[in-house]
């Protein structure tokens, strides 16, 4: 990779345009097509750039959430996170912040997600935050993009923030797949991407073959890190011509795995920016140190499964459930 870390700023700048008010209901059992009464419901502000700065900060680290907020709903969403300590750039827009509904059955461990479509976003809404983001993206140790953009946003837009990145010799990583090959024809250091997707986006069912088509057709990507749930995790290393598959470890149950992946990607970049030094190609660490990073984004995605919360973990919970996984290197 040909982008620089960087130590003189801790901050992590999360591009997250799509946040939701979450409604989490719990049920004793969900019966789709009958009546069902929910035990009890919890709310608070998520979406994938949210989650992802929570995780950043239970890590020890800061990410700044870039977004979209309006109507009550993103009042009660920047309430929640000044509650909780996580900086946001928030731009009020028009339509209100949409609300996303987790219905957990607690006996069989289903969970459904019921997700309103998000608000289009002006000319005039888009501009402003076009402005703020290029006015902050400088100072930025990294920058994550994470997820969807709402109707109104051009992914043209992610290119372009993308290529600043690398002029500005700033680490990029990409958490998101539908729509992305101008972004990843702009040279994203990092794709995180689930076993699902990569298959998707690659056109090729085989896991290896579609890593090498990733690599080959946006070469600038050289960091490919593949979620699978609960099955074995793999990290792709195109410059090192690296493999290695990580095991998972045994959940006795899970609570609420929404946002695990959010977890997994914030823990990773932000070890990954720790890891190096001023003037230190990303590229130049060592493969084993990019694996470890990802083992332990993992084992906090992992132990944040066993929380009601989105995206909450504990660290001596994550540590205990590290230690019980494998970093095989594949080739």
């Amino acid at each position: 990779m040909q982008t620089l870390l960087t130590s003189h700023s801790p901050e992590l700048l999360a591009l997250g345009l799509n946040p939701s008010w979450q409604k989490t209901l719990f049920f004793a059992h969900l019966q789709p097509g009958a009546v069902n009464r929910a035990e009890r419901v919890r709310c608070e502000a998520s979406g994938k750039g949210i989650n992802f700065a929570y995780a950043v900060q239970q890590a020890g680290g800061r990410a700044t959430v870039v977004q979209f907020v309006g109507g009550a709903t993103g009042e009660q969403l920047q309430a929640d996170l000044d509650g909780r300590g996580i900086p946001h750039l928030s731009i009020p827009v028009a339509g209100a912040t949409r609300v996303c509904n987790t219905l957990l059955s607690g006996d069989d461990h289903v969970t459904t997600e019921v997700i309103e479509p998000a608000a289009e976003i002006l000319p005039a809404e888009f501009a402003a935050l076009r402005e703020a983001v290029l006015a902050r993206l400088p100072d930025a140790a990294a920058l994550a993009i994470c997820g969807t953009f709402p109707p109104g946003v051009p992914m043209s837009f992610a290119a372009e923030l993308v290529t600043v990145a690398r002029q500005n010799g700033i680490p990029v990583q990409l958490d998101a797949y539908r729509g992305v090959a101008p972004v990843l024809e702009a040279g994203v250091d990092i794709l995180k991407i689930n076993a699902t997707e990569l298959r998707e986006l690659a056109g090729n069912p085989d896991m290896d073959t579609a890593a090498a088509t990733i690599f080959s057709r946006y070469p600038a990507t050289t960091c490919l890190a593949v979620t699978d749930g609960p099955g074995a995790a793999h990290l792709f290393l195109h410059e090192d011509r690296a493999h290695f598959r990580l095991t998972m470890p045994q959940l006795p149950r899970v609570v609420n795995p929404i946002g695990a992946g959010d977890c997994t990607a914030g823990v990773f970049l932000l070890r990954l920016v720790q890891a190096g030094v001023p003037g230190m190609p990303l590229s130049e660490l060592l493969p084993e140190t990019v694996a470890e990073a990802f083992c332990e984004a993992l084992a906090c995605a992992s132990a944040s499964c066993l929380e009601e919360q989105p995206t909450m973990f504990s660290t001596a919970v994550a540590a205990r459930l590290r230690a019980e996984m494998t970093i095989v290197q594949v080739q």
